[in-house]
């Protein structure tokens, strides 16, 4: 059964995982005289386990305290694949980390514009069309 905030709740989720990922990828810069650092990024986990996750916490109090980590369980932490390892070990680039910070900064700006028209939308709703 679908509710009528599912679309702002699927925004919020994407909005969540960009912060978090905006995160990870600076944590990325500051680790960039560290030998043999891999730098890290973030991904979708697939559906089944996120909702097995979601399923895990809501029922289960004890899973609660797993799930304050710090990174949220729909998403998992990666090295990143495309990485070109330096003499010291180091796989950071300043290049290639700013780009990934900008265009994640983007889609993140881009879905809190959605989001605030959605839920703007569903105001208005709620006044039954009137302002105030």
């Amino acid at each position: 059964m679908s509710s009528i905030l599912d679309t702002a709740e699927r925004i919020h989720a994407g909005l969540d995982f960009h912060l978090q990922r905006q995160n990870l990828l600076t944590a990325n810069l500051t680790q960039i005289d560290t030998p043999n650092f891999r730098p890290l990024d973030l991904v979708r986990r697939p559906s089944f386990a996120s909702t097995l996750d979601t399923a895990m916490t809501e029922t289960e109090p004890a899973h609660q305290q797993a799930a304050a980590s710090g990174v949220d369980r729909r998403f998992q932490v990666v090295h990143d694949p495309a990485t070109m390892v330096g003499y010291d070990g180091n796989g950071v680039s300043v290049d290639r980390e700013a780009v990934k910070i900008a265009a994640n900064q983007i889609r993140y700006d881009a879905l809190a514009q959605l989001e605030a028209s959605e839920l703007g939308g569903l105001g208005w709703a709620a006044n039954d069309g009137r302002n105030g």
